[in-house]
């Protein structure tokens, strides 16, 4: 039942002595402006904090001060509660559940002739941030998919565990969430705040209750299906409710943005204060690392980055492929006719990359020493620190000392689009420092994927402007690009239109990866990983911004059960992804390796392949997160480059579609290496043979076509010093 302390009725928490409170708040006003209060939130309904005396000592309170209302709203409050006893009531049902909220301590009501005139919540003060200032915080400073994770896995169990006990908050905004962290810096329990519009009962919520309150989550898209698959234990949410929360978003989010015209004196004066819309970063420049998959997060969901994308670029791009194709397909069909026609010297043609960490050098040394030292390629990225800069710088330095090959990929991200001083001062630092320790240096990364941070091609433009100073300064670097990604070569088209007037390209470098494929040699709208090959080679050859030389600077296949670590599953692994478990095998992996490799250098269309990377759980030849334990890709690779790494491709031997016989020499040696896209059949009439070997090194008795490539010497004798067949 309600007290009565001076002009007020209320209530105070049992937990608290009523007879010390009440002298305290018998005058709040007064309280309020003799003590020390500090403002926590403007508008109508004000938050404050303060300190009372409990128990001989001050206590930090929050107080909140809830403003005059209408006639109308007044009688509903006298009926019903007002919005301080509502608030008080749904805390003490949170709090003494352990669903989490703010220690409730008192709430007080003055009337006045039926009016409400003074209404007060007060509870124990928190600090933490809400929910709403965490994601800015993420957003803007850390940039950094761990903290977000680990956020949204706090915060979504937790609204389920409200809802199944039976509480609807009723306005669930993302500001009316706290997010405490403990002194080691990990979330505790999140805890719900502004409870004045809340329902509770005894049974779970049901559908259009808990949807209701889903719908105020805001979260851009991606991580919102994510925050609704950990709050339905990590299942999609059952329909009804994904369409009743689908309904209900559209409902409310509608009603936010008319709120322009519904309150227009409020708008107009939010605009002349500079306020902006919302108070988180656009769209465009949500850019979020995860380091495990070393790629951004993909944030926005397919209807957010198509409401994003620039009609007129896409019309641009779409042009430019028309008026190219022709000329392209003359010069595709003759150089595709011409695969495999003429030899290639292997040397220094395959590489691997490396990841210049404190913690990986080291093992990466050694293990880059026993494939033979083939060329590095090292990536620096715009939002590292300057010290993972230095470590890359230190690393290139003593790959020279080496005599290594080293390729350079300079990364951007969304702050080198809106920093363009920023972006223009690190590559200046990376080119000055390598430049003349370095065989090539590749610019940007993926810009036809809005994830990586650019939207338009004219932000591309911009980002390459600075290469064109810098040629200057540097004539002797190769500098290579516009490195796109997938088989998407109107990207690449429109990449080479849109560099700076005058900027030419020393090779054109793209990132072929082939993993939803499957196997290198299956065909994807027509075109294997030959065909795209020779594409590439057409574009090179046809443009006049860039050297006819193709390299692919990227490429793997995603490991099959690597969870967070795959590049497909990475953040988070969806319940499709779970089932299907996407990915290749092991062993796959190292087959399609190896005759990736050989299908684009041999074929003549491709000057060199980099594979990313040597350390990685989810798509490495190592894996980093197993003590660095090597792959059978690994083995595959090193026991390849020790037999052909010097070796000269002189043919391909006609064959069945689906088998494969490349020929190689060494000086007077003959090597083959066969292989069959899949199954298995014996290598007739090309014997008598000295040695054979399967993929990884071992001796075998019968050749063979199967999908893990196997090699033969021809002719001559085993030099014991190098295991390798060689003249008599």
């Amino acid at each position: 039942m309600p007290m009565t302390f001076g002009r007020y009725v209320g209530n105070i928490s049992s937990r608290f002595d009523a007879t010390e409170l009440m002298a305290q708040l018998a005058s709040v006003p007064q309280w309020l402006d003799a003590g020390q209060v500090l403002p926590l939130s403007d508008g109508h309904d004000q938050v404050l904090k303060s300190d009372l005396v409990m128990g001989g000592q001050a206590v930090s309170v929050a107080i909140k001060v809830f403003g005059r209302q209408s006639l109308f709203k007044d009688w509903f409050d006298r009926r019903n509660g007002s919005k301080a006893a509502r608030s008080y009531h749904a805390g003490a049902f949170l709090y003494q559940k352990a669903l989490g909220t703010a220690e409730p301590i008192a709430w007080l009501d003055r009337w006045d002739d039926g009016r409400l005139v003074e209404s007060y919540y007060l509870c124990i003060h928190v600090a933490a941030p809400c929910f709403r200032d965490a994601l800015i915080q993420i957003y803007e400073q850390e940039q950094n998919n761990a903290g977000m994770m680990a956020l949204l896995h706090k915060v979504a169990p937790a609204l389920r565990r409200l809802h199944e006990a039976g509480f609807m908050h009723g306005d669930l905004g993302n500001q009316n969430i706290l997010v405490p962290k403990s002194s080691a810096g990990t979330y505790l329990e999140p805890l719900f705040i502004d409870l004045n519009r809340s329902q509770y009962a005894s049974a779970p919520l049901g559908d259009r209750e808990r949807a209701h309150d889903l719908a105020r989550i805001a979260l851009p898209g991606a991580y919102l299906d994510i925050f609704k698959m950990i709050y339905n234990h990590h299942q999609n949410l059952p329909e009804p409710l994904a369409w009743l929360e689908k309904k209900a978003r559209k409902r409310f989010w509608g009603h936010r943005r008319r709120s322009r015209f519904r309150h227009p004196i409020r708008f107009l004066k939010r605009l002349r204060q500079g306020q902006p819309a919302s108070p988180y970063p656009s769209d465009k420049d949500l850019w979020l690392w995860d380091e495990k998959t070393a790629q951004p997060v993909v944030v926005l969901d397919r209807s957010e980055k198509r409401r994003l994308r620039s009609p007129r670029d896409i019309a641009i791009t779409l042009f430019r492929g028309v008026m190219a194709s022709p000329s392209l397909y003359r010069r595709y069909r003759r150089l595709l006719s011409e695969s495999y026609s003429k030899p290639v010297t292997l040397k220094n043609r395959f590489g691997v990359a490396l990841h210049p960490r404190t913690e990986y050098v080291e093992q990466e040394w050694a293990l880059l020493k026993a494939l033979g030292s083939p060329p590095v390629l090292l990536r620096f990225c715009h939002h590292e620190t300057p010290e993972d800069w230095q470590a890359g710088i230190a690393l290139v330095e003593r790959l020279y000392r080496e005599k290594i090959p080293v390729m350079v990929k300079i990364l951007q991200d969304r702050q080198a689009v809106l920093n363009p001083v920023s972006w223009r001062a690190f590559l200046r630092m990376v080119v000055g420092a390598v430049a003349d320790k370095v065989s090539q240096i590749e610019v940007t990364h993926a810009k036809n994927r809005s994830k990586w941070g650019v939207w338009t091609n004219r932000e591309f433009k911009a980002l390459m402007q600075p290469v064109l100073e810098l040629r200057h300064e540097f004539p002797r670097v190769n500098f290579v690009g516009p490195a796109c990604i997938d088989f998407e070569y109107l990207a690449v088209l429109s990449g080479l239109a849109d560099l700076p007037k005058g900027l030419h390209l020393n090779g054109l470098s793209h990132l072929l990866y082939v993993d939803r494929r499957g196997a290198p040699e299956n065909k994807q709208s027509g075109f294997s990983t030959v065909e795209k090959s020779a594409l590439l080679k057409a574009i090179a050859d046809w443009s006049s911004r860039v050297d006819s030389k193709v390299i692919v600077s990227e490429v793997n296949w995603p490991i099959q059960g690597a969870g967070l670590w795959s590049p497909i599953t990475g953040t988070y692994e969806k319940v499709e992804w779970r089932r299907d478990a996407p990915g290749e095998t092991e062993l796959d992996y190292a087959n399609f390796m190896l005759r990736f490799l050989a299908l684009t250098v041999c074929s003549g269309h491709v000057s060199e392949v980099y594979w990313w990377r040597l350390s990685a759980r989810g798509y490495g030849l190592v894996d980093d997160q197993n003590g660095f334990a090597p792959r059978p890709a690994f083995t595959a690779l090193k026991f390849f480059l020790h037999l052909l790494g010097d070796a000269v491709f002189v043919k391909k031997h006609d064959t069945p579609e689906d088998r494969y016989l490349l020929e190689f020499t060494q000086g007077a040696t003959r090597i083959l290496m066969a292989w069959r896209v899949s199954g298995e059949q014996p290598l007739d009439g090309f014997g008598p043979f000295d040695q054979a070997w399967d993929a990884f090194g071992a001796m075998i008795e019968r050749p063979v076509f199967r999908a893990s490539p196997t090699y033969y010497c021809v002719e001559g004798a085993v030099d014991g010093s190098r295991d390798l067949c060689v003249s008599g």
